[in-house]
């Protein structure tokens, strides 16, 4: 896959294995310290996420309790400094348009998640729907993630 010649605007013909493109593209518009607090962010999230998607499968409650509340606020952490990088860059519309679709309902998806746990937290009768909102919830972020950096990967930095 060709990746553009920052010196030049020319596009290099050197592949570049095992790198997504648009994280190349945050890392290379944008002094490192920069992006620093987004991919640490980013980060976080996913770890937060996986610890609460695990404690929730071994029903350790006590432990979800905590872990569910901490991927919410640190995925709005992410996203607002996601829309700190934003500023920095000019993207094509039809893109921008459609990873923002993603992301908004990647975001109200969030309200059936916390809803139905606390419907958990008082009956078992709402552990299926606290499943099916949860995996929902999580495509949709995943989508959203992907849409975000293909976003990136056609952002030029202003």
């Amino acid at each position: 896959m060709p990746w553009p010649d920052r010196s030049g605007g020319a596009w290099a013909e050197e592949a570049r294995p095992f790198v997504v493109p648009s994280a190349m593209a945050l890392v290379h518009d944008a002094a490192p310290m920069e992006t620093f607090p987004f991919w640490f962010s980013l980060a976080t999230t996913v770890v937060l996420l996986v610890a609460a998607l695990i404690s929730g499968w071994q029903r350790k409650r006590r432990l979800h309790l905590w872990l569910g509340p901490l991927v919410m606020v640190s995925l709005g952490v992410t996203i607002w400094l996601t829309e700190e990088l934003v500023r920095r860059y000019d993207f094509p519309e039809d893109i921008k348009r459609t990873h923002l679709w993603f992301a908004k309902a990647g975001g109200m998806l969030a309200l059936p998640v916390i809803v139905t746990g606390f419907a958990l937290w008082r009956t078992e009768k709402a552990r299926v729907a606290h499943k099916v909102a949860v995996w929902v919830w999580l495509v949709s972020v995943l989508v959203a993630t992907g849409t975000g950096f293909w976003m990136f990967s056609h952002g030029t930095l202003r």
